[in-house]
């Protein structure tokens, strides 16, 4: 872990493998670590960048107004810390809200964009599955992780969880050993809330991956359509039977995907 003073806000900033860089943007309340084994992965051949968003992980909690575009410039900053002045930059659900922003907002930073299990925003977002929705709603008076646990039972493809219950105990452990607190969960949340970029897309020039799970809940698949219809260019790589968690669910079939098209070549269907 490494630290990068950024503004009045000390960020943590985490750097595998060698090569032309790879910023890696997670999510609402995620960590770094909420990565899983893909950075590892992606270091076999470029240098990965990871790092905690503003609020969690070991980065600084500020309690105020949070907004993605500040996020976005924030995420640049990692850049500049590291001494990269271009990336490849992959961002996933909120942290694919940050990548477009930090390709509309810094477009000469981004070499290409990937941008996985994510949405443009605004009223042309799909919403939630109502039974996912509720994990954006806990119940606060049940323990943290038994929150998490049902949370990410929510928003996984169907049966993964009951499959696969040793990734839900590292997903699990991975939140509690960084826990993310309720108000940051608010405020970005809000900031998710308060950013429509659909009109703006159309604007991003770097070459964009879109990759989503055919069988997400909280970020409805035809929301990985629209940003693949309005970035001009941009290809669209389904992982079936895929939720929300797909650095969890097929982190191989990502990984490949996210390997093939920062290597310039045409990402193969999993």
């Amino acid at each position: 872990m490494q630290i990068a003073r950024v503004g009045k806000l000390n960020l943590a900033y985490y750097v595998q493998g060698s090569g032309f860089p790879v910023l890696m943007i997670q999510g609402l309340g995620g960590r770094a670590a909420d990565w899983g084994s893909v950075p590892g992965e992606l270091a076999s051949r470029f240098r990965a960048v990871t790092f905690d968003n503003r609020g969690t992980g070991q980065s600084d909690k500020p309690d105020e107004e949070y907004s993605l575009e500040v996020m976005a410039d924030e995420a640049v900053a990692i850049l500049d810390a590291v001494g990269q002045s271009r990336a490849h930059v992959v961002g996933v659900s909120m942290g694919g809200m940050i990548a477009q922003l930090v390709a509309l907002r810094h477009p000469q930073r981004v070499d290409r964009l990937a941008l996985l299990s994510t949405a443009p925003g605004g009223p042309n977002t799909v919403p939630p599955t109502p039974e996912a929705m509720t994990a954006l709603i806990p119940d606060m008076s049940k323990p943290p992780e038994e929150i998490v646990r049902q949370a990410m039972q929510l928003i996984a493809g169907p049966g993964f969880a009951d499959t696969h219950p040793g990734v839900i105990r590292e997903i699990v452990a991975t939140a509690m050993s960084a826990p993310t607190p309720q108000f940051v969960f608010a405020r970005q949340m809000a900031a998710i809330m308060a950013s429509d970029r659909y009109q703006q897309l159309p604007q991003i020039k770097a070459p964009t991956l879109v990759i989503h799970g055919d069988a997400d809940p909280l970020v409805p698949y035809v929301n990985g359509e629209i940003l693949s219809q309005r970035i001009p260019g941009a290809r669209l790589v389904t992982l079936r039977g895929c939720g929300h968690l797909a650095m969890w669910e097929q982190p191989r079939a990502l990984s490949t995907a996210l390997l093939e098209f920062f290597a310039g070549e045409a990402p193969s269907e999993p």
